[in-house]
């Protein structure tokens, strides 16, 4: 069994995605080193994750170096130490950038204003997606769905659904980033307004009709997913938007939590933008 065999068998319980995450990052190290992670030492890991352009790709790659050298029971206190000390600088740049943010990020009745403009003018796939960034934060990822008729045909564990009935629809997610930790999520949606985009949309699908394709190419959903966005913001500003309009109501905070599978602390951190 090679190295990179033995790494993705050890986090076979993540999702299929973060898999394939860990398998680029760790080949793009092993590329760079000439040689298995585990014949490396600690200093020249940390050399080479510090040559990245930027703190999200140092700290990608010191994780993928930890994970592996743990396989082998190595040491890795070097490397963890300077992954404690990159968090404190990247923190240090998303206090930054939120202070842009904060001055120019449109307010929260903007994003509702332009979902019922979609609606009104029977934009009906953008009206969807920009319903469920709003109402349920999700992510990219989220928004690559089936529609489904009968609960029974939502069976592929490696698939999102959307099963549409007469009055209610059930968004049932498999896949998305932190499935792993968080498991299947369902939630069920009663409004009107998408009941009738989604008819719609299922309409449009059994027509073969380009107004029933949320994501016409896969690998580009979040392409497809900003585009779509109000001013084309996308699904990371638009929760920041959400988590400040609602900075002040905990249970509030706790239910966008709970949607997009995220710590209140990671919210906290990472999408107030205030939190400068």
């Amino acid at each position: 069994m090679t190295e990179l065999d033995k790494l993705i068998a050890s986090v076979s319980d993540k999702s299929v995605n973060t898999q394939k995450s860990y398998k680029t990052q760790y080949t793009k190290l092993r590329k760079l080193l000439g040689k298995d992670v585990g014949e490396a030492s600690e200093k020249k890991l940390i050399e080479l994750a510090l040559e990245q352009p930027n703190r999200n790709q140092q700290q990608a790659m010191i994780n993928i170096a930890i994970l592996v050298r743990r396989l082998d029971k190595l040491s890795t206190t070097k490397l963890e130490d300077t992954r404690e000390k990159n968090k404190g600088k990247i923190q240090e740049v998303v206090k930054e950038k939120n202070a842009v943010l904060n001055e120019t990020l449109p307010p929260y009745q903007d994003l509702l204003d332009y979902a019922d403009f979609l609606y009104s003018n029977n934009e009906w796939t953008d009206f969807v997606i920009n319903y469920l960034l709003i109402h349920l934060q999700v992510r990219n990822a989220d928004l690559v769905f089936d529609v489904v008729k009968l609960r029974r045909e939502a069976k592929d564990p490696d698939k999102n659904y959307i099963w549409l009935t007469s009055k209610k629809a059930v968004f049932i997610r498999n896949v998305y980033k932190t499935a792993s930790t968080y498991g299947r999520k369902t939630n069920t949606i009663t409004d009107p307004k998408f009941i009738v985009a989604m008819k719609r949309v299922m309409a449009c699908q059994k027509h073969k009709e380009d107004c029933g394709t949320f994501v016409p190419t896969l690998s580009q959903a979040g392409f497809y997913i900003k585009k779509a966005s109000y001013k084309q913001l996308g699904e990371g500003k638009i929760v920041k938007i959400i988590v400040n309009h609602f900075r002040n109501d905990l249970q509030k905070l706790k239910e966008i939590s709970e949607n997009r599978g995220t710590s209140l602390t990671t919210l906290a951190e990472s999408y107030d933008i205030k939190n400068l």
